[in-house]
This record gives structure tokens, sequence and C-alpha cells, in this order.
């Protein structure tokens, strides 16, 4: 896991903005606040080594002036001196402090050497430099020495809130204020998509979060819509399948009662018991289909199949039914492509050429065709059926409507699968010279320009 993943795995948004937007602000007046107290003690600290130099030199000045190193005045305080001997012995000042220990080192040119001394217990800054002043042997220099207690360079941390900081200070405070009222508004706002979240009842377009929520919350709404109209299509469908299982069930369980009393002989009523039996097995089946075809909407992903080769294992699994029939088939057309479900695709081909293998007459004439033109990709069942009854047409696709000798779910399933491939399917009666000659049934892939 990346520092940033750790970073961003915060348990609560309303923390983390608080945590990075506070924490940001203070960082920054932190740095304000130590580069300010850096800048300023080295000012400070070079103002205090010039005001050694000068007093030394205030010093020699003095000296040179009056009688001697004797006439010397005090200097004020807190500042303190001495001038001694190149030996180290006393001539002037304050006998107290230490003479400057590397008189030797000190350059002629007269420039002061500053350093660190104690006078007493407490810590001083010190400059000491080579002079020649009144009184002093001739030729001979003399070591003039000047220290100032090294507190006064901190005294500065005294007066640093009343300058730059308090206003820094004042700022940071009025902008913790306006952060922390910012992300208590965020959080009530991010509270009331949540809200609507929790609640997909409500209209999506009374929503007034977040504007970047937003299409989150419709689509979840919309989610919702989705989820319940299809718990309520599931329901009226297991009532609908419920029904139609519980006839075939009955007629079942009444043909085995007679077959039991021995009212109707077994050669008779064992055809019409598989009949039955029959029956229920492709409802069943077709129930699976439509469990299959939910997994395929739920999974989303289609890719290119041979409509050719699809339709070819279909046709040889059907190809008992056709020759039972003694129809003729054809299947024309070039090899073409289309995102499907290669399983799916052959479930709707089936249950369309059982459809026309039902409704075409012995000895007539069925096939598949496969065409392309522009942008549009079109697989046709077509057959020498009686043609669509004008009156059942807007049924036709609905659960359970069937015309005689169906069970009304392959036309229904058909469509539904042609859908969950991003297809579309219809029914259209075949017309010649004024009459009907068989149906096409049209799944289309694309549309045409």
């Amino acid at each position: 896991m990346t520092w940033s993943q750790r970073l961003l795995r915060a348990a609560s948004l309303r923390h983390f903005l608080l945590a990075w937007l506070l924490g940001g602000l203070w960082l920054t007046v932190a740095l304000i606040t130590l580069w300010h107290g850096v800048a300023t003690f080295v000012q400070v600290a070079q103002a205090q080594d010039e005001r050694l130099g000068v007093a030394l030199s205030q010093v020699v000045q003095a000296a040179a002036q009056g009688e001697g190193l004797a006439s010397a005045p005090p200097i004020a305080e807190p500042l303190s001196y001495r001038v001694s001997t190149m030996k180290g012995e006393w001539l002037a000042g304050d006998r107290a402090l230490a003479a400057y220990p590397w008189r030797s080192a000190l350059p002629d040119s007269g420039l002061p050497r500053l350093y660190i001394t104690q006078w007493g217990r407490a810590p001083m800054r010190a400059a000491a430099a080579l002079r020649h002043v009144p009184g002093s042997a001739a030729g001979e220099g003399v070591v003039v020495q000047v220290v100032e207690p090294l507190r006064e360079r901190v005294a500065l941390w005294q007066e640093l809130p009343k300058t730059l900081l308090g206003w820094v200070y004042g700022a940071a405070a009025a902008m913790t204020l306006v952060i922390w009222s910012g992300v208590a508004m965020a959080s009530r706002w991010l509270e009331r998509a949540r809200q609507a979240l929790d609640s997909p009842q409500v209209d999506a377009a009374a929503y007034d979060g977040p504007a970047e929520l937003r299409p989150a919350v419709e689509r979840m709404h919309g989610l919702h819509r989705r989820q319940r109209e299809w718990v309520g299509q599931q329901r009226r469908f297991l009532a609908d399948a419920s029904h139609q299982l519980r006839t075939p069930m009955s007629v079942l369980r009444t043909q085995l009662q007679s077959a039991i009393a021995g009212d109707v002989p077994a050669s008779e009523v064992l055809p019409q018991m598989l009949h039955t039996v029959d029956r229920a097995t492709g409802m069943a089946n077709q129930l699976l289909s439509l469990t299959k075809l939910e997994q395929i909407k739920r999974a989303g992903e289609l890719k290119p199949v041979e409509l050719r080769a699809v339709a070819r294992d279909a046709v040889m699994e059907l190809a008992p039914l056709i020759a039972a029939k003694r129809l003729d088939f054809a299947l024309e057309g070039e090899a073409l492509w289309a995102p499907a479900d290669a399983l799916m695709l052959g479930e709707l081909l089936r249950n369309l050429l059982a459809n026309a293998i039902h409704h075409t007459p012995p000895a007539g004439r069925l096939g598949v065709l496969l065409r392309a033109y522009a942008r549009t990709t079109e697989l046709v069942v077509w057959d020498e059926g009686q043609g669509l009854d004008d009156a059942l047409r807007p049924r036709l696709f609905q659960a359970f409507t069937a015309a005689k000798g169906g069970v009304g779910l392959g036309l229904s399933i058909c469509r539904q699968i042609a859908d969950a491939m991003g297809a579309t399917m219809e029914l259209y009666n075949r017309v010649e010279d004024g009459r009907v000659i068989g149906v096409d049934a049209v799944v289309t892939w694309g549309q045409g320009p």
C-alpha cells in the first residue's frame, strides 16, 4: 500500500478535510514563525556584534581624549570592558573580567575577534582587539575587551508576538474559523446526499446536495427503480409460471389416475402423458433460459460471434424435426459477425426455428438468411406458415401468450435475448400477390444511416 493510499484511508471525510486543511494552515504558520524567529535572531546577533565593535572604539577614543587608560570612563550598561597588556595584566576597566586568552593571535590591523565567555555565572558575548592607546608603553599595544550579556540575544522572543507574528496568528485563527465552518457546511451537504441515497423512493429532482454527487444519486435512484421494476416483473413471471406449470401437472395427475384405475387403456394414455411431460419440460427449459439471460444482462460483456456458425449448429440440432416433416431447408448469406453470446444466440435461433418448423406445413420450405447493408446486420428466419393474426400480433412477445400449440415463452425469450445483445427482433408477414405466404422473424444489429 502506497503512502497516498494510507493517507486517504480516512474514517470520515469531515475529519480528513479538517486535518488536511487546518494541518496545512498551521504548518505554514509554524514555518513563518520559525523563519521570522531565525531571521530576527540573526539580525539581533549582528546588531550585538556591531555594538560590541563600536564599544571597543569608544573605549579607545575616550582614553585618547583623556589622560590615558586610567581616565577612560565606564561604558553604558549592560556593556562592560577591560584593558590588558599583552601579558594579560590588568590596566583598566573591570578586574573581574578574565583576560583574552589568545592575545598573540589578534591581528595588528585592530579588527576585533568575537567569542563567547563567562563573567560570573552569566554567559557573555565579547569582542577583543589589539589597540594602541595613550598611557600604554611606547610601541606596545594593549588588548581591549568589551562584553555584553548573551541573554540580550534572546530578548527578541518577548517582542516577537507583538510584531509580525501578531497578525499572522490572528489571520490563522480567522482562517481556522472559515475552514471549520466550510467543512461543517460541506458535511451537511454530504448528509443530504446520504439521505437522498437512503431514500430511493424520493424523486432525484428534489435532491439539493452537492452538484458533484447528483450523477451518483440519479444513477442510484435509477438502479433502485430498475431493481423494483425487475423484482415486480419476476414476481409476475413466477406467478404466471406457477399457474402455467400447475396446468400440465394437474393434467398429468388426472392421466395417471385414469391409467391406475384402468378407465383408459395404457396404449392410449401413455402417449398423452408423454406429450404432457414434454410440454412441462419445454416450459422448464425456457425458464432456465430466462435465468441464463439475466446472467448475461448483468455481465454486460459481449464478443463478436460468427452468425453463420451458430445458425449451422442450431439447424443441425433441429435436423430430425426438419426431416420428420420433409421440409426443404436453406441456409443463405455470407459469414457475418455481430456482438452476441454464442449460447444465448443459439437458444434464440432454436426457438425461432422450432416455431417455424411447427407452423410450416409438411413438405414446405423454410430457411435462415444472413445479410448486411450499410451499418446493419440482419439474421432472418423465414417459413411458409399461415402468417400472423392481427389480433394476436400485439401480444406475441408477452410471456405465456402463444398461438395454438405453443407454451407461451419462446418469442418472449427471443426478444429478451435480442435486447440483451443490443439487437432488435420483429415478426413480419411475407406477402406476395396480395396474400400471406409466410412469416419472417428478423433480428437486427445496428442501424442504417
